[in-house]
């Protein structure tokens, strides 16, 4: 069995509790996730819409090194390479969610790409010097058009979960490149803001790019708690609308409230083997794994 996971906030519960990424009481810790033959996880250095110049860019640097200690610590937990997908370990890749982060200093994208960044979110759910969030009607700055251009130099993907429906357009016009949803689901099966429509899906579609289904089950169901059989109408609608090489895992683990089915990493199987009941093995294995493994190494080596 393989997992693929494009988003969890595991690094910025850590930093909080001042726990360690190796062992902790979490919903992803290293020790509990060696249930893989082969896993990936992509962790967000996490910026608060709070944060802003200096206080934002220390944040992320003070989770990012919270990766490198545990790779230095530990040889459960190694760095994502996609010519090499370790076996038994925690493949890890550092992602970015708010550009808050580079403290409105778009040159810091280069120092980024140097620490391992492969995925660069532009906003949370608020407004920055980039863009606006879901909560936000602002569409992209020129900072932010600037930005968009620095990260497309670098190959480091921009992940549009959190960003609004004039700046995803927006965006659509500043570049060719392909992107992802690291977290999100349908807003036509539950209507929520953070959730993509139709347009958005089959744009990604179109560009080539990933969807990660998120388990928080608000953006599910609109409930506190929500079922396999809930998430699967989210995967089935992106189907319908030609995405079966686009769907991916973008669990939000330690990043919001989970299914009762769903409460951490070693629960995992449980949904792999649910997926197996409903869908073929080829599919289960792109949507659990091969279709993020075949974007992000395309995309960013």
């Amino acid at each position: 069995m393989r997992h693929f996971d494009l988003h969890c906030d595991t690094l910025n519960r850590c930093l909080k509790n001042r726990q360690s990424l190796l062992k902790n009481d979490g919903a992803i810790s290293v020790e509990r996730g060696l249930v893989f033959d082969q896993w990936v996880q992509v962790f967000a250095a996490f910026i608060h819409d709070n944060y802003r110049g200096a206080k934002a860019y220390q944040r992320f640097k003070a989770q990012a090194e919270r990766l490198q200690q545990a790779v230095a610590e530990s040889g459960d937990i190694a760095f994502y390479d996609p010519r090499e997908v370790k076996s038994g370990v925690c493949n890890a890749i550092l992602s970015v969610e708010n550009g808050a982060a580079l403290g409105g200093k778009p040159e810091r994208v280069a120092e980024f790409a140097e620490m391992g960044v492969r995925i660069f979110s532009l906003v949370w759910n608020g407004e920055n010097e980039l863009a606006g969030g879901v909560a936000s009607e602002t569409g992209l700055t020129p900072l932010g058009k600037e930005v968009v251009s620095e990260l497309t130099k670098h190959r480091i993907i921009i992940d549009v979960s959190h960003l609004n429906r004039t700046g995803f357009w927006e965006l659509c016009e500043a570049t060719d490149a392909p992107f992802i949803a690291s977290h999100s689901n349908c807003f036509e099966v539950c209507p929520h803001q953070r959730n993509l429509d139709d347009l958005q899906i089959e744009e990604i579609v179109r560009r080539g790019g990933l969807i990660g289904i998120n388990f928080y089950p608000i953006f599910i169901n609109g409930e506190s708690d929500a079922s396999f059989q809930e998430i699967r109408r989210h995967i089935r609608r992106i189907l319908a609308l030609g995405g079966e090489n686009c769907i991916a895992v973008g669990s939000d683990f330690d990043g919001a409230a989970m299914p009762s089915r769903l409460t951490g990493i070693d629960k995992i199987p449980d949904w792999h083997e649910n997926l197996l009941k409903h869908f073929d093995s080829e599919l289960v294995e792109k949507i659990t794994f091969q279709n993020a493994q075949d974007f992000i190494s395309r995309c960013t080596f």
